[in-house]
């Protein structure tokens, strides 16, 4: 009997073996010339992927300048401090080995644990916030796996060389490594702070400009690709591919360094003065661009230390919380605050400042002239609600340009009324109140405001002296500014230009106008008016000698507040001026928020023309002649400012006599010599008419003191009286010395100071009330 299949055995194998063999052929045939062609990319790259290493090659973040050239914010190259757990898992291994081998045999201090003690010494002697432990951590955790563990960052040169060198000298191999990596750097630290902003660890721009432009600032990493082995580890190649990294381009600003700590200075002085309690604000403005020269937030903080709070206000809110939660949590709040531009995100009631809005929209509607007369009788009955007027007496009959200056509510309720509501919504818009500025920087406030619809009498009422409808700092002198310069409301800006590393113009900022709101007839009318407010009766709080300037104080409720807290004694205190004022270049504004200082009497501080104008003042005596504006003395002024006093040193007494007292000045000598040795005051100081000049006589004189007196609160003539029998000089500074009911606001030396006879003491005179 065969055991050899038959012919027709053969044909039945056939029929199932062959398609199975076809079928599989077909898919090899299939994959082969997909994986060669069709995915031969996605083949390649992986191949790519496992056969080359890239190492990134970090792009240098752009600088930013202020309007001078000087650096605000620029990059420097640090290093990261790196080790590689394995290797010591490597060494501990190793000896595992050696030990199983000679079990008997005894060694000194295995190699591994060498290792860890010397590189931890290492890093946390070199390391300032590294403490051995975490050192010893960082090397030993999950080193089996893990060849890369960061131990710090942002390390400077010469301690990453250090720590280097002193690796070597323990032969500690590749154990401590660095990578390069940038630092962030603030040369300026507070200044324009919340303006400029930060950048993250991962060095992106979370705040500030550094924020609104990071997509020009960061530029583009580079990446260097290369072969690698099966470990990982670079190998020579020819065919390396460099991709060079792309620099950021650097910002160059319409901030003013030199202006803008004219105005931190003065605002903090402020601050302090007054107690304030949420913070305060200050913009510096070109009237015609909208160029920003200043912005700032106060108190503030260091940008090269954002993290530490810097309030003692919040500093002291944080020494009450025991419960560690409760205090991370108002720790992250009040950081937070710091870091905010209250100029552009929060919004505040503007108060009387407002009322150049009103005064203006009716005056270009014609609905009055300055020739028109109003009554004032402490208050007025709006649809059966009585609103009172600021004062506690009555402004009786006034025009307009009277009705400014004592600020008087009534009479703007009146004319907000004869405006409309439907008017008077129609210039809250059009200057620009109902939406965003468009400055370019994050997180401007959006306003919040009456629609016309909803508007009654009492609310047309109360808008009209800016009681109602909340703003921000940012729009109020933007609105402003269309008041003054011939009413073309502008787009604010920071950024003058952005300049790529090469030095060429990437992008410049120039001025525009988004619509003119009032004519040009109506601006210079109210040009003049707000210059009467500040020289009507002699010179206002805001008076400078000297200077034509333009302003309104605002004082406004913090109503809402009010009603959650109830607390009534919380106020948001402001002052908007110009100059000068008949072609204003410049406008500022200052906003300080809840003051709570009293004055002598217990008496809360808190009008505009008391708080905001001694900062609006200083700024402007100090920034309107570096930009090029000098004084221009009338006849009056330079009779108040009185005369220099030459030196008469060396002078026979009887010649000295002679020629101060042909300057209207009093003489007295101390001393039997016959030649002047010692004067005071000095030569070159600006003393009164009929002040008083002490002149010695002896080579060996004991100069005379005297204690200065508190003359704050007191009027001018008391002044001059406690001065005079102190023996010393008084000079009346700026303010509102003429006017009527003028009290001593600040003097140049405290009481108390210890000074030499016939020392000048200035003293700056302040009206206490709302107009």
């Amino acid at each position: 009997m065969s055991y050899q299949p038959t012919q027709k055995m053969r044909a039945k194998l056939n029929i199932f073996v062959f398609p199975v063999l076809f079928a599989f052929a077909c898919f090899i045939i299939v994959n082969l010339f997909k994986t060669s062609i069709t995915d031969n990319l996605k083949y390649q790259t992986l191949a790519n992927e496992n056969q080359f290493g890239s190492t990134i090659v970090k792009a240098n973040r752009g600088s930013i300048y202020d309007a001078n050239g000087k650096i605000l914010a620029q990059s420097a190259t640090v290093y990261s401090i790196i080790v590689n757990p394995h290797r010591v898992y490597e060494q501990q291994q190793k000896e595992k080995k050696d030990d199983d081998k000679e079990e008997n045999t005894v060694t000194a201090v295995p190699e591994s644990e060498r290792m860890i003690d010397a590189a931890a010494t290492i890093l946390s002697e070199e390391l300032g916030g590294v403490s051995y432990d975490d050192a010893v951590k960082k090397l030993t955790e999950n080193a089996e796996n893990s060849q890369w563990a960061c131990v710090a960052k942002s390390i400077e040169k010469p301690v990453a060389d250090k720590i280097i060198s002193r690796a070597k000298e323990e032969d500690l191999g590749d154990l401590i490594t660095t990578d390069l990596d940038t630092k962030r750097y603030y040369p300026q630290a507070e200044l324009a702070a919340a303006v400029i902003g930060f950048t993250n660890y991962d060095g992106d721009g979370v705040y500030g400009l550094e924020s609104y432009y990071n997509d020009y600032l960061k530029g583009v990493d580079g990446k260097i690709i290369s072969a690698t082995d099966a470990q990982g580890n670079e190998m020579p190649y020819k065919n390396d591919k460099i991709y060079e990294a792309q620099d950021g381009n650097s910002l160059y600003l319409t901030l003013d360094m030199n202006l803008q700590y004219y105005v931190e200075k003065y605002l903090e002085q402020q601050v302090e003065a007054h107690d304030v309690q949420n913070r305060a604000c200050a913009i510096m403005m070109e009237v015609d661009t909208g160029a920003i020269l200043a912005m700032a937030s106060t108190p503030g903080f260091d940008l090269n230390d954002r993290n530490s709070i810097y309030y003692p206000n919040d500093e002291a809110k944080l020494a009450g919380i025991t419960d560690e939660e409760e205090y991370k949590e108002m720790y992250a709040a009040l950081r937070e605050q710091q870091w905010k531009n209250k100029a552009i995100t929060e919004l505040y009631y503007p108060g009387s400042v407002f009322k150049v809005i009103t005064g203006s929209a009716a005056l270009e509607e014609k609905v009055i002239s300055t020739e028109s007369t109003f009554a004032c009788n402490q208050g007025i009955d709006v649809a059966g609600t009585l609103i009172h007027c600021w004062s506690n007496y009555s402004h009786g009959t006034q025009d307009f340009t009277t009705a400014m200056t004592n600020s008087c509510n009534p009479v703007f309720i009146q004319i907000g009324l004869l405006l409309g509501k439907e008017k008077f919504s129609d210039y809250f818009k059009a200057y620009g109140l109902t939406e965003p500025t468009g400055i370019d920087l994050p997180g401007e406030a959006t306003s919040i405001y009456v629609d016309t619809r909803d508007y009654g009498p009492v609310e047309l009422a109360s808008s009209s002296f800016g009681q109602t409808n909340k703003i921000t700092p940012l729009q109020m002198i933007t609105a402003y500014a269309a008041v003054v310069n011939g009413g073309y409301l502008v787009t604010p800006y920071v950024v003058s230009k952005i300049v790529d590393p090469n030095g060429n113009v990437v992008k410049t900022t120039e001025p525009s106008i988004k619509r003119q709101v009032i004519s040009e007839e109506t601006s210079a009318t109210m040009r003049k008016v707000l210059e009467d407010v500040v020289n009507t009766k002699g010179g206002s709080n805001a008076y400078i000698k000297g200077y034509s300037i333009g302003g309104k104080s605002g004082t406004s409720q913090k109503i809402d507040k009010s009603n959650e807290t109830g607390n009534e004694n919380l106020y948001v205190s402001s002052y908007c001026a110009f100059a000068p004022a008949d072609d204003p270049e410049i406008i500022l504004l200052v906003m300080v928020d809840e003051p709570t200082a009293r004055d002598q009497n217990g008496s809360l501080m808190y009008y505009g023309s008391i708080v905001a104008v001694p900062a609006v003042t200083n700024v402007l005596k100090e920034a309107l002649p570096y930009l090029g504006y000098y004084p221009e003395y009338t006849e009056e002024e330079l009779e108040a400012l009185g005369v220099t006093l030459p030196s008469v040193e060396g002078e026979s007494i009887d010649i000295a006599r002679q020629t101060l007292e042909s300057l209207d000045l009093q003489v007295t000598v101390i001393g039997d010599g016959s030649k002047v040795t010692a004067q005071v005051p000095a030569k070159g100081s600006s003393i009164p008419r009929n002040g008083k000049v002490i002149l010695y006589s002896e080579e060996d004189y004991e100069t005379e003191y005297t204690t200065v007196p508190n003359i704050i609160g007191y009027g001018v003539s008391d002044v001059n009286a406690i001065l005079t029998n102190a023996d010393l000089n008084f000079k009346v500074g700026d303010g509102a010395a003429n006017h009527t009911g003028a009290v001593a606001y600040s003097q140049n030396y405290a009481e108390g100071n210890i000074v030499p006879v016939g020392t000048i003491i200035e003293v700056t005179f302040v009206v206490k009330d709302q107009g």
